[in-house]
């Protein structure tokens, strides 16, 4: 199978994971390939205080993929960002977009914790990813131990009300009433020799 991350990106890679102090690595494609761009030394130790450093390197008609270290003690604690400006030219904007999942899988998808859309540089900010943070957290996805739980709850309220209809349609049949001479009525109708073939029955309220 054909790689289009080439082996300096690859090399380069394995330097931002063996390096603590290496805050991120910025990666671009040239002639169809994944190549490695600017590396970003941490300065401060600390995810927030250190994501000034990135300004520099973001341009307004440029895309660019950026890899970065947020989770420093975790196996899977790098951000994959893909920064796609509306300025940058169009088909960089198509490029950049259909091959930021094949960067994750070529790096090894073990390695990322997330992975994260920008179009502004705000949006690369420690207030930009701050906002990230809520937004993921209002909409975090149900745990499957949620969801089958939400299931179950939904299944019990089909069955309930599935339950009041009939209940309904019996209590219905049993509101109705007949006179004991219509039932005499009904019950001649069989052995009728006068030619007595009709009953009408009349709801009187």
């Amino acid at each position: 199978m054909y790689s289009i991350a080439s082996q300096e990106l690859h090399s380069a890679f394995q330097s931002l994971v063996s390096n603590p102090r290496q805050l991120g690595l910025f990666v671009t494609i040239s002639k169809e390939q994944l190549v490695p761009g600017p590396s970003i030394a941490s300065e401060s130790g600390d995810f927030s205080s250190d994501l000034y450093l990135l300004a520099p390197h973001l341009k307004d008609n440029e895309a660019a993929y950026i890899i970065l270290r947020r989770y420093p003690d975790a196996a899977d604690g790098f951000v994959a960002v893909t920064y796609v400006p509306d300025a940058a030219p169009v088909r960089q904007k198509m490029l950049t977009s259909s091959t930021s999942l094949t960067l994750v899988r070529e790096l090894g998808v073990e390695r990322f914790r997330e992975k994260i859309f920008a179009t502004t540089r705000a949006e690369l900010t420690a207030e930009g990813f701050k906002k990230h943070d809520q937004h993921v957290k209002l909409a975090a996805p149900l745990t499957e131990e949620e969801q089958s739980l939400g299931a179950v709850k939904k299944a019990e309220a089909e069955e309930g009300k599935g339950m009041s209809v009939k209940k309904a349609h019996v209590s219905d049949r049993l509101a109705l009433s007949i006179s004991d001479e219509a039932v005499e009525a009904l019950k001649n109708l069989n052995g009728s020799v006068r030619g007595d073939n009709l009953v009408q029955l009349v709801r009187t309220h």
